[in-house]
């Protein structure tokens, strides 16, 4: 899990001080979210807002690559995104600005 004299996320997220705010106004404060419905569970109004997205990154050679992509299934479209030494999270980022 890391370093030991550097605590990595997971240690961040169990050793998280219970009740502490940071600074956020209740009403602000998130406590889950919620899973979209599927696809095919939508309402039909709603279809043609829906969109997917992804991201992804592998190493190549000695570089980082990363694939960027998001599809209509109500248009059929897609819009790709590719390139060098990015991590996935900016890929996952990337995807979403699609």
């Amino acid at each position: 899990m890391g370093n030991p004299s550097r605590p990595g996320i997971l240690e961040v997220i169990t050793d998280w001080p219970e009740g502490k705010d940071f600074g956020m106004l209740p009403e602000e404060e998130v406590t889950h979210a919620e899973e979209a419905p599927p696809y095919n569970k939508l309402p039909e109004d709603e279809k043609p807002c829906a969109l997917f997205t992804d991201g992804s990154c592998c190493i190549v050679g000695k570089h980082r690559r990363w694939k960027a992509a998001v599809w209509s299934p109500t248009w059929q479209v897609a819009e790709a995104a590719e390139g060098e030494d990015e991590l996935s999270q900016f890929a996952e980022v990337k995807a979403i600005q699609l």
